[in-house]
């Protein structure tokens, strides 16, 4: 049985992230993790892990600084997590 698309997504607004990364403890599947910015030293949390998202909020909800909330336009966040771990891998391959 194929897995469900969640009618919400997390997305980030990385501005705003702190970078305490309690998102990335929040996510029971452990979706997301830390990821440089290009920014020296500046992390911020990214989803490692799209098709295991179930768009739960518990990510939202541990966010203190609202930089990250879930929004029902599931198709292009997941379009714009998955062009920066292109990106992402296409660095680490330099």
């Amino acid at each position: 049985m194929a897995k469900r698309k969640p009618k919400a997504f997390p997305w980030v607004v990385q501005e705003s992230c702190e970078g305490c990364a309690d998102c990335v403890s929040a996510c029971p599947p452990q979706c997301l993790s830390m990821w440089q910015t290009e920014h020296d030293g500046v992390m911020v949390p990214w989803m490692d892990s799209i098709a295991d998202c179930t768009g739960c909020g518990k990510c939202e909800l541990a966010c203190t600084w609202a930089a990250i909330s879930l929004t029902s336009y599931v198709d292009e966040a997941i379009a714009r997590f998955t062009a920066a771990a292109r990106v992402k891998r296409a660095q680490a391959a330099e």
